[in-house]
């Protein structure tokens, strides 16, 4: 009888694994973040971006990272390499960011090892409908919402693409943080998910608009939306998805990590890329079956942490 039992908990702990389909698999107890949250901009080379007064406050109050590179241009190669650890070999200016990538073990995401969510800034769908597959609608870009260019997604994952209304001061993501917030008692309260990635709208971004547009934009972010009491335990990582004017063959951008877990004020020269971000990402979350980010050659980004 007693064999009976622990075979039948068997079961359910099976069952209770498969029931969400896309959900990803757990992972071990986080290293130095227990959650992750990723905002990206658009084209702007390292140089422009740290004159920028906000920005280059933002760079003081966590790890700048002097020597940073993007992977590729244009802006779509680099959104998939953040998430996936590769570009697929996609490069051009059209048509790029309509891809869909098939359900197989080579194009895997770290959607498939860790809970996440993409916050996206006007995705023209209500939270948990089919996913909007068009390539533009409004201030919304499909190819800076990397993960709906995947088939496993479009079909079981796409709950996660978040729409973010800009006009709404309760929106998705301010909703999410305050009910992180709430005592772990309260029937209200819900972690945030360990792997977080924030797509700005185009204007927000600075692709249509300029720094100074988007500096301002996450200015208001970090202070209203996402202020310091909420990101006990977050790391952001803000940075840019390629270089634009002095320093676009360089691919060099402005990126930084804040957040109680690093050194603030740290400089940081040796070069790293985006390929490295996701690699330090699964290492904090102890992924035994990685990604081959950037072939294999992406680093662990160390001697950052507290």
């Amino acid at each position: 009888m007693k064999q009976l039992r622990i075979f039948a908990i068997e079961i359910l702990v099976v069952a209770f694994g498969m029931q969400g389909g896309s959900r990803a698999q757990s992972a071990p107890a986080a290293q130095h973040f227990e959650h992750v949250l990723v905002i990206v901009l658009e084209n702007q080379s390292y140089v422009t971006a740290i004159k920028d007064a906000y920005l280059k406050q933002l760079a003081g109050e966590g790890v700048e990272f002097t020597n940073f590179r993007a992977v590729a241009h244009p802006s779509y190669p680099n959104y998939l390499a953040m998430i996936a650890g590769s570009t697929f070999g996609i490069h051009g200016m059209f048509g790029d960011s309509q891809q869909n990538f098939p359900d197989d073990d080579q194009h895997k995401t770290i959607a498939d090892f860790l809970d996440w969510r993409d916050y996206a800034e006007e995705y023209p769908v209500k939270n948990g409908k089919p996913p909007y597959l068009g390539d533009t609608a409004g201030r919304y870009a499909r190819k800076h919402v990397p993960f709906l260019s995947f088939q496993k997604i479009q079909t079981q994952g796409y709950v996660n693409v978040v729409s973010v209304n800009t006009r709404d001061a309760h929106n998705a993501f301010v909703s999410d943080v305050e009910h992180s917030r709430k005592d772990s008692g309260d029937r209200n309260y819900k972690p945030l998910p360990r792997y977080m990635f924030y797509s700005p709208n185009l204007d927000d971004d600075g692709h249509d608009t300029n720094t100074g547009t988007a500096a301002t934009w996450l200015k208001n972010f970090m202070a209203n939306w996402f202020p310091p009491d909420a990101r006990r335990g977050t790391l952001i990582v803000v940075t840019f998805d390629e270089a634009y004017g002095p320093e676009r063959a360089s691919n060099r951008i402005y990126t930084v990590f804040v957040g109680d877990m690093v050194k603030k004020g740290l400089k940081v020269g040796r070069r790293y890329d985006h390929y490295d971000v996701l690699r330090t990402i699964e290492d904090n979350f102890g992924i035994a079956e990685r990604l081959n980010v950037g072939d294999g050659k992406a680093s662990v980004i160390e001697d950052i942490w507290n």
